[in-house]
């Protein structure tokens, strides 16, 4: 296993984009052709080697559009290649590199000299630099020398730029001795200039030497040559420079094993690219970030710049989404190791949702080929959703950095002008301010540390493990083989207690936290996706979590299990866990209780329902998805007085779309109908009452924060089933330890059980399972609400058919077998059956 520095190592010296560790692959881009990389007067701003700065309101863009439409209808060439190539730089400013490079090539489309191309290839070099495709970087860095060659008047300093932009496209692909060569030419050619003062672009030629000599393993060499590169680049007043630099000597600093020093190195690189505003070498600043304080042990602020890290490359594929899919995924296959780090720094705190949102944002494509109850998968440029405590921390780094950017642009435009005096007094004053800044910058940073605190065993777990032996006289009570089982995730090690009506058993399997997160997230994955084999983890957790005490349950006759699930282990599908001859939902009935279950667990249903169906079937922007299901799923579960078809199961009213209101829902609900069925989007938030909301069928959210203030609103209720997605989990923040959700408000609110769904279900396959349930559970009067659902499951893993209330076959084998309908689908896998859990009574 490799070690976290060598993990470092491996992540900055290979993985990061050249627009992240620019300092030590040069960005210097200055010509004197006039068509570099300079806006025209009012198109923008030139600061720097790359301190481009276009408005957030695009002006720039809109700018030279106009230009070159006038241009074009003028037909003046010379004024559409300027107008083309400074497109090409706004576009690349703001990430927006597809449209950077159609303009880039339309410009080499109408120049005539090859010599004239020169810095227009340099340009489109960097930018599909800056997206990691170095093959096309170095093919055109290289066109751009030999077109250099054919100027009649060659300008050795743009010369000089394009063989250190050459250096690191070759250190990029590890090529160290070509990238060397690359350097030293350009060194070679500075020292030509006679005026040491013009010699502007030593210092990224120095840093990006240091950086070669940092990948050798030759540190000393390398901090040498960046702090050589450091003091150049403030003679010059190079700010971006300055940040790259200060990062690669972080970099250094924490492959040697001085992390505060690095950690330090980072945060002044980070201020200056807040200042200058630049997105690609902020999100590399951010990763080092993450990398920094994960080697200290810091894994709450890890995560925090990590999310920043990955959300600014998130705004950056937005801008490639126009390029072909081999460079898009060459772009996010570069990014790929600061994705998983911290997803893995997630699975380790055990937030479980927020560790699979962010494994999703890699996800090109959808692989499966089935309708999902929630189609909606998170786009390629979807953002990580930050905790409460993190948006916190977001909006007092954003305040501040925002601020550094403005002055920033401001500064860069005084910069890029001959100045009044009055602008001379005005620069003198921003740069002040700048220093301003950069203290408050520096002291939030600083205060992160401080406030970055860990989590401990949740309250309602410790009253649990406290009130158990109470969990006797009531297992008693609920009837030969009822146990309970109460679980336990420790730092070093997995607990089980085991409760029957008679005796208490601990037991316990060591493994650690980290290891059993990562375990149970690696299952889910496998279960939400038809195609995989989810019985090798689904053994191996079995051996974890349940042999431990197999041979009790046995020795006890155990037919019910119910069990308290600590941590992550709330986000797991106990039916599915596999012994190696048989899932458990084959041997056991495996109900969740809480805290909220333990009041009525006891009480007895109403032997027959009657029902209220309320859904949401059509597709509510942006975020929800039609669940075209939802209608035939409710009437076949529903079955109204004036339904002249009688295709229903339980007698009652449905409630659906813009019928199912708030209003519409409080005063069915007042009805107190034994069954309540909602088939609907719900968004659950930990922490976050008033964004945690069911979607209602008019359009409208819910909210939970609505539901607590609703006294006993489910009062009554036998069974809530919530046919929708990801019920039963967490959101942002959500580490197991929160509640389960929407299902246990709702048995505050009066529930005695609640049906829940562990990750986002199938259309078809969820109205089968539902319409087989109740059909069990209405036409065999006194069967266990537990036992109709494990039926229904079963019908679904053993390929079955069954029949309904009605009489109505319903095959869900596998095409043409059985007597089934040749085109019935197969939904043996336990993606299908296993989501849907029963929290509380389940009698």
């Amino acid at each position: 296993m490799k070690t976290v520095i060598q993990t470092f190592l491996v992540a900055v010296t290979f993985l990061i984009p050249i627009a992240c560790y620019a300092m030590e692959m040069p960005e210097e881009v200055v010509d004197s052709s006039g068509k570099g990389r300079v806006f025209n007067s009012m198109g923008g701003i030139y600061t720097n080697e790359r301190g481009y700065e276009a408005p957030e309101t695009h002006k720039p863009i809109s700018y030279y559009e106009a230009i070159l439409d006038k241009a074009r209808r003028d037909n003046n060439r010379s004024a559409e290649i300027d107008a083309l190539n400074n497109l090409g730089i706004a576009y690349d400013s703001i990430g927006q590199y597809g449209k950077a490079v159609e303009a880039y090539e339309q410009t080499l489309s109408i120049i005539r000299s090859a010599a004239d191309a020169t810095s227009i290839l340099n340009n489109l070099a960097l930018t599909y630099a800056s997206i990691n495709r170095y093959d096309k970087a170095i093919e055109n860095y290289t066109r751009a020398l030999e077109a250099s060659a054919g100027q009649r008047e060659p300008d050795l300093r743009s010369k000089g730029v394009i063989l250190n932009n050459l250096g690191g496209a070759y250190r990029a692909q590890r090529q160290y001795e070509k990238a060397i060569n690359a350097y030293q030419q350009a060194l070679t050619l500075l020292e030509l200039e006679p005026n040491s003062g013009s010699r502007k672009g030593e210092e990224m030629t120095l840093s990006n030497l240091g950086g070669v000599y940092k990948s050798l393993g030759q540190y000393d060499a390398a901090l040498d040559h960046f702090q050589r590169a450091l003091v150049s680049a403030r003679r010059f007043a190079n700010r971006s420079a300055e940040a790259k630099i200060l990062n690669n000597i972080g970099a250094t600093y924490n492959a040697i094993g001085r992390q505060n020093d690095a950690i330090k190195s980072y945060q002044q690189a980070l201020a200056i690219k807040r200042e200058i505003n630049d997105r690609a070498g902020e999100s590399a600043t951010l990763n080092n970030l993450m990398f920094g304080w994960k080697t200290l042990g810091q894994n709450n602020l890890a995560i925090f710049f990590g999310k920043q890290a990955v959300n600014a490359y998130q705004d950056l594929r937005a801008g490639i989404q126009r390029l072909d899919k081999e460079t898009q995924q060459g772009f996010l296959s570069s990014n790929q190791d600061t994705y998983r780090v911290l997803s893995d720094l997630l699975i380790g705190a055990g937030r479980l949702p927020e560790a699979q949102q962010v494994l999703k944002l890699t996800k090109m494509e959808e692989y499966f080929n089935f309708v999902r109850r929630d189609q909606g998968e998170l786009a390629p440029t979807s953002q990580t959703d930050l905790t409460t405590t993190e948006t916190g921390w977001e909006q007092r780094y954003r305040e501040i950095s925002d601020r550094l950017a403005a002055i920033g642009v401001e500064r860069g435009a005084l910069l890029a002008k001959t100045r009044t005096d009055a602008e001379e007094q005005r620069l003198a004053l921003l740069e002040n301010d700048i220093i301003v800044a950069n203290k408050a910058f520096q002291s939030f940073l600083d205060s992160l540390t401080s406030e970055s605190g860990r989590s401990s065993i949740s309250k309602d777990k410790l009253t649990e493990l406290r009130e158990s032996q109470a969990m006797m006289e009531d297992l008693r009570e609920l009837g030969n083989g009822t146990v309970a089982l109460y679980t336990l995730v420790g730092n070093e090690s997995y607990r089980i207690i085991l409760v029957t009506a008679d005796i208490q058993k601990a037991a316990e399997y060591r493994i650690t936290a980290a290891d059993l997160n990562d375990k149970i997230l690696k299952f889910r994955e496998s279960l939400e996706n038809p195609g995989k084999d989810p019985k090798p983890l689904a053994q191996e957790l079995y051996r974890i979590l349940v042999e431990p005490v197999a041979k009790d349950l046995e020795n006890a006759g155990a037919k019910t299990l119910m069990w308290s699930l600590d941590g992550t282990l709330r986000y797991l599908p106990i039916n599915a866990l596999h012994d190696g001859k048989h899932y458990l939902i084959e041997r056991f009935r495996n109900v969740v209780f809480t805290l909220a279950s333990e009041p009525r667990l006891k009480d007895t249903p109403q032997a027959q329902w009657k029902g209220l169906g309320l859904g949401v079937s059509k597709a509510h922007q942006p975020s929800f998805t039609a669940l075209p299901g939802v209608a035939a799923e409710l009437h076949e579960i529903i079955r109204e007085e004036t339904d002249t078809h009688d295709s229903g199961i339980v007698p009652g009213i449905i409630k659906l779309d813009e019928a199912f209101t708030a209003e519409s829902m409080r005063s069915a609900l007042r009805a107190r109908y034994p069954l309540v069925h909602i088939a609907s989007h719900f968004s659950f938030k930990p922490g976050n009452e008033t964004d945690s909301f069911l979607l209602l069928g008019d359009g409208n959210h819910l909210s939970l924060e609505e539901f607590r203030s609703l006294p006993n609103i489910f009062g009554g209720v036998d069974l809530l089933t919530l046919s929708a997605c990801d019920t039963a989990m967490g959101g942002t923040g959500a580490d197991g330890k929160e509640v389960e959700g929407f299902a246990v408000m709702a048995q505050r609110q009066g529930a005695k059980a609640v049906i829940a769904s562990l990750w986002p279900v199938a259309d078809q396959s969820t109205s089968q399972i539902m319409h087989e349930f109740y059909a069990q559970r209405q036409k065999n009067t006194g069967m266990l609400k537990l036992e109709a659902l494990r039926q229904a499951q079963l019908a679904l893993l053993n390929n079955t058919s069954f029949e309904s209330a009605t009489g109505e076959a319903r095959g869900v084998g596998l095409p043409g077998t059985g007597g089934k309908p040749n085109d019935a689908p197969s939904f043996t896998h336990p993606y299908f059956w296993a989501p849907f859990i029963l929290i509380g009574n389940w009698k």
